[in-house]
């Protein structure tokens, strides 16, 4: 099994449990679902980045940008989530930051 193969069956498995255990209606499946997805892509982009990295030093100025507009966006989906009451978004929300960190950790 891939790595990630596990990541995603980890997120899958994790989305699931909390909206099962805080009520399960259709649009908590379907954030799930999205959360989900958009964590796949974000697993792709972030290969392809890795890999990008390696080969040479970024040309595009906005480059130093990347992070800081991911975490921004994502402390602000924080936000809306929790006035909506999103829990399996929310749950999202703390997997796509804590994302880099364990990719990070896992390449070393």
């Amino acid at each position: 099994m891939k790595t990630w193969h596990l990541e995603l069956a980890t997120v899958g498995i994790v989305l699931a449990v909390v909206t099962l255990f805080t009520g399960g209606h259709l649009a908590d499946w379907i954030a799930t679902l999205a959360v989900l997805t958009t964590f796949a892509h974000g697993q792709v982009s972030d290969r392809l980045a890795e890999r990008e990295a390696a080969r040479a030093t970024p040309i595009v100025d906005c480059y130093p940008w990347v992070r800081r507009y991911y975490v921004g966006k994502e402390l602000l989906w924080c936000g809306y989530f929790v006035l909506q009451r999103s829990w399996p978004a929310l749950v999202g929300v703390g997997l796509f930051l804590a994302y880099p960190i364990w990719r990070k950790w896992w390449r070393r």
